[in-house]
């Protein structure tokens, strides 16, 4: 067993409290480079696109979430894929979705983990370039990925 000095406690605590205190930026940071990659130098629109997830989720460890597009969108152009991000979790990339164009629709549900609350974005890519997102803020009760 190793005996540490209060001086040697006080630093570890310090560190401790650094790296939690850097985690949320480093998080976000993360988030911003996957958005980022995914619009590939577009500004996504918030238009067109519905993220249906719970604003309270009550078990964080299965929180069931649709993504879909509006109607508008179901002619000659079609959605490529989706990109779902829960930006507070230890790993934001919840999962991507793949389309083509003879599956008629984009339309998918699925659960996802939580870590903590936070905001899930939702992103689809369409046949002709443009980036759908829209972002929910969820408030977990009971924490998903932490226990």
């Amino acid at each position: 067993m190793m005996n540490l000095s209060r001086r040697d406690t006080l630093r570890l605590g310090g560190v401790a409290i650094a790296a939690l205190t850097i985690a949320p930026a480093r998080a976000r940071a993360e988030t911003e480079a996957l958005i980022k990659e995914f619009a590939g130098g577009k500004t996504p629109k918030n238009a067109g696109l519905t993220l249906d997830i719970p604003l309270a989720a009550e078990n964080a460890n299965a929180v069931p979430v649709t993504i879909r597009l509006d109607d508008r969108f179901s002619g000659a152009r079609s959605c490529e894929e989706f990109l779902l991000v829960a930006e507070r979790n230890p790993i934001p990339e919840a999962c991507r979705f793949k389309f083509s164009p003879a599956m008629g629709m984009a339309d998918v549900t699925t659960r996802i983990r939580l870590a903590e609350s936070q905001t899930v974005v939702a992103l689809a890519r369409m046949s002709d370039g443009e980036i759908l997102v829209r972002r929910v803020s969820v408030t977990v009760t009971v924490g998903g990925c932490n226990g």
